[in-house]
């Protein structure tokens, strides 16, 4: 079965989060509902509390270059669950320092494709 954001041939997760036309593989919309773990899909279905600094992060967060799977990975444990206030991007924000781009909830950095 796929996503049921998935209507007439467009994705309506693609609405929401536009940056999603660019990176996203869509192996997720398809798959045995795997749709029901991708974050897009959690987050416009309201079946998470989602943290309070989602738009601030993902207006500031190149998803180009992280997978699909760290990233559902990283929102399930940091973004959708109490478990925030572990992140390292939600003690910045709260400290009031500035967040890098590629800086991941859990410390780690992303890695930085130059494009020629």
């Amino acid at each position: 079965m796929s996503c049921p954001l998935y209507e007439d041939f467009t994705r309506m997760c693609v609405t929401e989060f536009k940056e999603l036309v660019n990176v996203y593989n869509y192996d997720f919309c398809d798959s045995e509902d795997g749709y029901k773990t991708c974050p897009f899909y959690r987050i416009i279905n309201k079946k998470v509390t989602v943290c309070e600094h989602n738009l601030s992060c993902r207006n500031h967060f190149p998803l180009e270059n992280i997978t699909m799977e760290k990233l559902t990975e990283i929102t399930i444990k940091y973004c959708f669950s109490k478990n925030k206030i572990n992140c390292a991007r939600y003690k910045l924000i709260k400290a009031e320092k500035e967040v890098p781009d590629h800086l991941l909830a859990d410390g780690s950095m992303l890695k930085i494709e130059v494009k020629e």
